[in-house]
C-alpha cells in the first residue's frame, strides 16, 4: 500500500497538445514537472513574443502563411503579452517550457491559425533567439548600473583627488599616493567591465532563428531583414552551430564573474578601511548591521555580502562550462539548465551595483588618519633612492644604500625623515640638504606627474577625462 501510494498518478487526457501525436501517453505527472522548465525560462516571454510576431512577418513575407494569418497571430500574441503584464496568465508545467505555454494560449485565442507560427521554426532556435535577445538587454542594464557606480567614485575621486594616504603592496605601506588617485583606479576597473559586456554583446548579436531545429529551413524567409528587425547585427553561418551554440552564455557569465571579483575586491577594502584599526573612511549606517550579543558592534555586512555575491558568479560560470564540456552538437535537453545560471548571476549582479553606487556615495574619508599613516613604514625610502640617483647614482647602488638607511632608522625607531642630515651623509656623503625636497609625503606625490601617476594634477586630468566619458554615454550626462 505504501509503494503504490508513492507511485506517481497517471492523469486522464495528459497528451500534449503541442507535439504529443507520436504517443499514445505522456510521462507520469511527477516526470513531467521535473522536465518543466517554465518557472524558470517564462522571464522570456517579452523575447519570446516580440520574436514570434517578427516570425510571423517573415513567414507572411515568404507566402507561407497569409495576410489574415498574420493579422490574427499578430493581434493574438499582443493580447497573450497584455495579460503577462497584468498578471493575468496562467503558466502550466504540462506545457513544458515559456514557448509552448504562448503558443498553447494562442490556439485557445485564434484557433487552428496558431499551429502555422511554427511553420519552419523550432524550439531549438526559438531559445536561442531570446535567450540572446534577452542577455543583450541586461548588457545593456549591467552597464546603466556600472556607469551610476563609476559616476559615484568619480565625484569622491573629485573630493578627494589630492587627499594624501599610503598605497599598499603586499598589504604593506608602499608609497604615499592619494585617496583620489585611489578611488579612479576603481574607475578603470569597471571601465574595462564595461568594455567586456560591450564586446559580449557584438558577438550573441547573431541571428539563430530560421535555423530550425538543427539543419536550416525549406522556407524562404528574408533572414537578413529578420535580423535587423530584431536588431541583430548578423545571422547564423551555420544551423547546427546556431542552436548548439551557448557560447555567449558562458562569455557572459565570465564578464560577470570578472565584475564580480573587481566588485569583491573594492568591498574587500572598504571593510579594512571601516575598520577600527584603519579608520580610513566612515558610510552611511545604513550599510551596517549590529550584532546579536555584542552592543558595540557595526559590522558592513553590505560590503561584505556584495563581496561573498562574487563566489555565486564564479560557482555559475563553473556550471554552465561542467554543463557544455561533454555535449555532442547539436540540441541537448541538458541546455535547458543554462537560464538558472544566467538569471542568478545577473539578478545579485545588478543588486549589488544599485547597492554599491549608494555606498560609495555615503563614504566620508578619515583625511587626517590617512596623512598620519603616510609618516609610517619608511614610505619615501624609495624616493630616496630617486634623490641619490640625480647625484649620479645608479639605481642598484642607490637602493642598497638606502636598504641600509632604512636599517638604520629602524633600529633608532625613527622614519628616514626624521634622521639629521648628518646621519644620512654617514651613509652617502652624495646626499646634501636638498634631500628634504624628497622626503615629505606631499613632495614624493607631486613628483609623480607622468601620465597616469598619482600627482594631484594628473589625478585631476584622470577625473576630466572620466566625466567627459561619462557624459558621452546617453542618460548620463
Amino acid at each position: 500500500t505504501l509503494i503504490l501510494s508513492l507511485m506517481p498518478k497517471k492523469k486522464k487526457n495528459s497528451k500534449n497538445l503541442i507535439w504529443g501525436s507520436r504517443f499514445k501517453s505522456l510521462p507520469s505527472e511527477i516526470a513531467v514537472k521535473y522536465t518543466s522548465s517554465v518557472n524558470i525560462d517564462n522571464r522570456l516571454y517579452k523575447q519570446d513574443i516580440e520574436a514570434s510576431k517578427r516570425y510571423a512577418f517573415s513567414l507572411k513575407e515568404a507566402k507561407a502563411i497569409s495576410v489574415t494569418d498574420y493579422q490574427k497571430i499578430n493581434k493574438g500574441l499582443n493580447k497573450i503579452l497584455k495579460e503577462i503584464k497584468s498578471d493575468k496568465f496562467t503558466w502550466s508545467d504540462e506545457l513544458e517550457d515559456v514557448h509552448m505555454n504562448i503558443e498553447h494560449s494562442l490556439y485557445k485565442k485564434i484557433g487552428g491559425v496558431a499551429k502555422k507560427l511554427h511553420t519552419g521554426r523550432s524550439r531549438n532556435d526559438q531559445v536561442a533567439t531570446d535567450l540572446r535577445l534577452f542577455l543583450i538587454n541586461a548588457i545593456e542594464n549591467i552597464n546603466n548600473k556600472i556607469t551610476k557606480t563609476q559616476i559615484a567614485i568619480v565625484r569622491k575621486a573629485e573630493k578627494y583627488y589630492d587627499s594624501l594616504m599610503p598605497g599598499f603592496t603586499h598589504m604593506q605601506i608602499a608609497q604615499p599616493i592619494t585617496f583620489g588617485h585611489h578611488l579612479m583606479a576603481w574607475f578603470e576597473m569597471l571601465e574595462r567591465d564595461m568594455s567586456r559586456m560591450e564586446e559580449t554583446k557584438d558577438r550573441m548579436s547573431t541571428l539563430p532563428l530560421g535555423s530550425g531545429a538543427l539543419s536550416g529551413s525549406r522556407y524562404k524567409i528574408d533572414l537578413k531583414k529578420l535580423a535587423k528587425e530584431l536588431n541583430f547585427e548578423r545571422i547564423s553561418n551555420n544551423s547546427v552551430d546556431a542552436v548548439s551554440d551557448r557560447d555567449f552564455v558562458i562569455e557572459f557569465l565570465s564578464s560577470i564573474s570578472i565584475l564580480g571579483i573587481h566588485l569583491s575586491r573594492f568591498n574587500e577594502e572598504i571593510v579594512l578601511w571601516s575598520s577600527p584599526q584603519f579608520n580610513y573612511i566612515k558610510l552611511g549606517e545604513q550599510f551596517f548591521t549590529g550584532s546579536s550579543i555584542m552592543p558595540q558592534k557595526k559590522n558592513p555586512d553590505v560590503a561584505e555580502l556584495i563581496r561573498g555575491g562574487t563566489a555565486r558568479y564564479i560557482g555559475n560560470l563553473s556550471g554552465i562550462l561542467s554543463l557544455l564540456k561533454n555535449l555532442p552538437l547539436s540540441y541537448n535537453r541538458d541546455m535547458q539548465e543554462d537560464k538558472r545560471f544566467v538569471f542568478d548571476s545577473l539578478d545579485h549582479c545588478l543588486k549589488s551595483l544599485e547597492i554599491f553606487s549608494s555606498l560609495v556615495d555615503s563614504i566620508v574619508a578619515n583625511t587626517k588618519k590617512m596623512r598620519e599613516d603616510c609618516n609610517l613604514g619608511q614610505i619615501t625610502a624609495t624616493e630616496l633612492a630617486d634623490y641619490l640617483v640625480t647625484k649620479n647614482i645608479p639605481f642598484r647602488r642607490a637602493h642598497n644604500i638606502v636598504a641600509k638607511i632604512v636599517s638604520y632608522a629602524e633600529k633608532e625607531n625613527r622614519q628616514i625623515f626624521e634622521l639629521s642630515l648628518k646621519e644620512l651623509k654617514k651613509k652617502s656623503k652624495s646626499i646634501e640638504d636638498d634631500v628634504k625636497n624628497y622626503l615629505s609625503p606631499e613632495s614624493a606625490v607631486k613628483a609623480k606627474s607622468s601620465i597616469g601617476g598619482t600627482a594631484p594634477n594628473q589625478v585631476s586630468f584622470q577625473i576630466k577625462r572620466a566625466k567627459k566619458l561619462l557624459k558621452s554615454r546617453k542618460g548620463n550626462g
